[in-house]
């Protein structure tokens, strides 16, 4: 090969080399990276009827005026890229007539890798039979799909192997398969005769060659690690049935070591079957195993969670429910709730479309199973007594809202038919929808119940004690409530008796006398009766109330004590106020007990002049009852302990009627609170919920005191 980019006569070449190029029966041409001859053998003179000193230092392409359908550039330019270039073009020689070539095009490059120059060997193909050409197209249609599909090609001769399977045939093994079995040396021995014919590029890159020579040549012992070599069995024994192929997913090695997941695929098409080279494709499913198998170790995850869960953990098959709200769904039906009033039954109809599907240990032990199977494959329905309906009613309006949770403290059965409160928790996120299921976790709160049944018992009990002792200290007011009536029936009694002892009684004076008696005698029961239900000890009544008039009974048994410490009273209680439900007594107790405080705080700092305020009003949902007095207020340091249960500032007093009053407001959704007033005296505040409320839309407006 000529040194430097000038032009060189082949003469100019060693002898012995240059004899050689003269000699070949192939046109060599050897031109610079920019098109320029430097080389042109006799070969060349011949096909295209150049002399060599008019061809050396002229550019190739311009002097033979060539030209493909790629256009010459293009060609240059994959050229460049790929090292090689193989194909045909149309030149014309010095006579002017046109010719199809098949060239063979290969760059030559430095030390540094740049191209130097480029060896051209062709040949004229202008006279090839039809016959010919159309089998050099098919041949050349061939190795292009080779070459371009995106799996990996093999081409492997598999005539030594066939020679081996012949021979074990021959030498009367019936059972191959357990041949197989029992000599795997067999199956290593087949490997290493089987010898690579060709590869395509996507092989090369796939099984970490750097050149395809690489692969080429080689047996296929370094691609097949013994766990795998089961499945290239399988391509013998299905070779030996003449099957036309066999697909098996296995893994493979690249020549680095790298295992590699692979749908495995050999071919024999028909009348192929014992002529010697066999194909086959090679897809890397690496990434598609590698995700499969992340997807089982999730799925292990969530099995191995969902059971080592201490909460009751129920998977619920919900197609079937599902399908009946598409269907409500595809008729327009927006509101479901209004569906489920005009149509009872379809709650029931939904609670029997979902099943249980799969539970946790925790989920047997809760329902008293004593396995799975007692509870998978149970409706819903079985689970939730008719007095729960209205839970289930609501987590399925959420559904149908396509809220992704819901959260409700209910009932259900056990199997045995015991009922358990249970914290009822509902995850219908878009995954699990999308499955044609949902997540539901119960714990059972039933002893929690109970403790908190002891506690509002006890509460009940503590604040009927706080009631007998307030009455206590109202002994002097009640005695004199009740004086009244009876000093007025008995002075009535005395009027009549006189007007009778008259010669001729007053009729109407009697009457009269008799009315007032009875309207006397009422009072007096009206007010027993209210002393009888503070001093009771039911259990809490929730009713609803307009709230004003409960004030205004409660003041009644402060009227004496308010006469007797000279306080002054003044309620601005706001119209219109909305109803509250609550418990009547438990209510008045509360207004009873913090306005004897307040008295009895405004005695021992002897206020000049003690006024009490109650107010009520209006906003927000809740009712708000505050009662401001005109005291000395709360120092700072009693202030965090107010409703302590036992801190008292008094030198006799429990220190339980702040604790019981914050009890009662909390146990009916209320909050209590107090503050001292910027211009002077103590405040106490609380609030008790709007029957009714539906939030802020359909709020009740502020009103003013």
């Amino acid at each position: 090969m000529p040194e430097g980019n000038g032009p060189e006569d082949v003469g100019s070449l060693p002898g012995l080399l240059g004899a050689v190029i003269d000699g070949s029966i192939e046109s060599v041409i050897v031109r610079d990276p920019s098109g320029r001859i430097l080389m042109w053998n006799k070969a060349s003179e011949a096909l295209y009827g150049f002399a060599r000193e008019a061809m050396l230092g002229r550019h190739l392409h311009d002097r033979l005026s060539a030209h493909h359908p790629m256009t010459i550039a293009g060609l240059e330019q994959h050229l460049f890229a790929q090292g090689h270039w193989e194909g045909e073009l149309k030149r014309t020689t010095a006579s002017g007539e046109e010719r199809r070539v098949e060239v063979r095009w290969t760059v030559l490059r430095g030390p540094e890798g740049q191209p130097t120059a480029i060896i051209e060997y062709g040949r004229d193909i202008t006279r090839l039979s039809v016959i010919e050409l159309e089998s050099r197209l098919q041949a050349h249609r061939y190795r292009n799909l080779f070459q371009a599909m995106a799996a990996a090609f093999w081409e492997i001769d598999f005539s030594e192997v066939s020679k081996m399977l012949a021979q074990l045939i021959h030498g009367g093994v019936e059972d191959v398969r357990g041949y197989f079995e029992a000599h795997p040396e067999f199956i290593d021995a087949t490997l290493a005769v089987a010898r690579v014919v060709d590869v395509n590029d996507k092989s090369v890159a796939l099984f970490g060659a750097g050149r395809r020579e690489d692969i080429i040549g080689g047996s296929l012992v370094p691609y097949w690690p013994p766990e795998s070599r089961h499945v290239y069995a399988e391509s013998l024994l299905a070779a030996l049935d003449r099957l036309p192929h066999l697909s098996r997913e296995t893994r493979l090695t690249t020549l680095g070591g790298r295992k590699i997941d692979a749908l495995f695929t050999v071919c024999w098409p028909s009348g192929h079957h014992g002529r010697g080279t066999v194909l086959v494709g090679i897809i890397d499913i690496s990434d598609r195993v590698a995700a499969e198998q992340e997807v089982r170790a999730s799925e292990l995850r969530f099995r191995q969670l969902f059971q080592a869960m201490s909460t009751a953990l129920f998977q619920i098959d919900t197609a079937r429910q599902r399908a009946l709200f598409a269907e409500l769904e595809a008729r327009g039906i927006e509101d479901l709730a209004a569906y489920f009033d005009s149509h009872p039954g379809f709650l029931l109809t939904c609670m029997d479309a979902m099943s249980i599907d799969d539970v946790n240990d925790a989920a047997v032990r809760i329902m008293g199973a004593r396995e799975r199977s007692e509870l998978v494959g149970q409706p819903l329905t079985r689970f939730w007594p008719p007095s729960s309906y209205p839970v289930i009613r609501r987590s399925l309006l959420s559904s149908y809202r396509a809220q992704a949770s819901f959260e409700e403290e209910t009932v259900h059965y056990r199997l045995d038919g015991r009922e358990i409160n249970t914290l009822f928790t509902v995850n219908d996120s878009p995954e699990l929808r999308a499955r044609g299921m949902v997540l539901v976790g119960l714990t059972d709160i039933t002893e929690r119940e109970a403790a908190q049944k002891a506690l509002r018992q006890l509460q009940s009990e503590f604040a009927h004690a706080s009631r007998l002792s307030m009455l206590g200290e109202l002994t002097a007011s009640i005695a004199h409530e009740v004086n009244q009536p009876l000093a007025a029936i008995a002075a009535h009694g005395a009027a009549g008796a006189r007007w009778l002892s008259r010669p001729e009684p007053d009729l109407d004076e009697l009457r009269a006398i008799n009315a007032n008696m009875v309207s006397d005698a009422k009072r007096a029961a009206d007010i027993i009766a209210r002393l009888r239900a503070m001093a009771s000890n039911k259990t809490s009544e929730r009713q609803r109330l307009s709230p004003n008039p409960v004030i205004e009974e409660a003041v009644r048994f402060l009227h004496h004590e308010l006469m007797a410490h000279e306080v002054e009273l003044r309620l601005e209680l706001s119209d219109g106020l909305p109803d509250i439900e609550a418990d009547r007594v438990q209510l008045q107790q509360i207004v009873v007990n913090l306005a004897l405080n307040a008295m009895q705080e405004m005695k021992r700092a002897r206020c000049p002049r003690p006024r009490l305020k109650l107010m009520t009003l209006a906003g927000d949902g809740e009712l708000r009852f505050a009662l401001e007095d005109s005291g000395p207020g709360i120092p700072p340091q009693h202030h965090d302990r107010l409703f302590q249960s036992f801190f008292t500032t008094k030198v006799a007093g429990l220190g339980l009627g702040l604790s019981i009053c914050r009890n009662i407001i909390e146990a009916h959704g209320g909050r209590i609170w107090a503050e001292n007033i910027p211009a002077g005296g103590a405040r106490f505040v609380f609030t008790l919920p709007i029957a009714g409320w539906q939030g802020p839309e359909g709020g009740w407006p502020h009103t003013k005191v």
